[in-house]
């Protein structure tokens, strides 16, 4: 009798930089606003954990809340953020495509 393959484990959902940014300054606004929760907020709206949320927060650099200093106006930075996050994915895609075509490049020799 033949053993079945195991089956290959899921490694959940992908996001783009664009879904990440949105959900990112969706955050900062939410604790700009009510100087916590943004985190819990997002995961309820956008279905994602909280877990994964903190992650992103952490790879971007942001500050806890807890910690974050009172500054003035805040609406300057989300627009900074979200201007910095397209920018990211713009170029990010770019050099996916790049390394695609490096890598075609690379096999032809």
């Amino acid at each position: 009798m033949a053993k079945k393959a195991p089956k290959a484990q899921s490694r959940g959902k992908r996001y783009t930089n664009a879904e990440k940014a949105e959900i990112l300054t969706f955050v900062d606004k939410h604790n700009a606003e009510k100087g916590r929760g943004g985190a819990a907020a997002a995961s309820r709206q956008f279905k994602v954990s909280q877990l994964t949320i903190g992650n992103w927060l952490k790879e971007a650099g942001s500050p806890s809340p807890r910690r974050k200093a009172k500054s003035g106006d805040i609406t300057k930075t989300l627009k900074r953020l979200g201007e910095i996050h397209k920018k990211m994915a713009k170029v990010e895609e770019e050099l996916s495509t790049l390394r695609k075509e490096y890598a075609v490049l690379k096999s032809q020799l």
